[in-house]
């Protein structure tokens, strides 16, 4: 079963993921799964 997940970012997290994605920057990209998606993520997967 497939399960939307949205998550509202204000500008500067978009342009912080936007730089991680263009330097290709793989620890800040865990920081910011962890510290932006994880929650959200273990959320939806719950049920809740």
């Amino acid at each position: 079963m497939k399960k939307a997940l949205v998550i509202p970012l204000s500008d500067e997290e978009l342009l912080e993921l936007c730089r991680i994605i263009i330097d290709q920057d793989k620890e800040a990209a865990l920081q910011f799964i962890e510290q932006h998606l994880k929650k959200k993520a273990n959320e939806a997967l719950e049920g809740g």
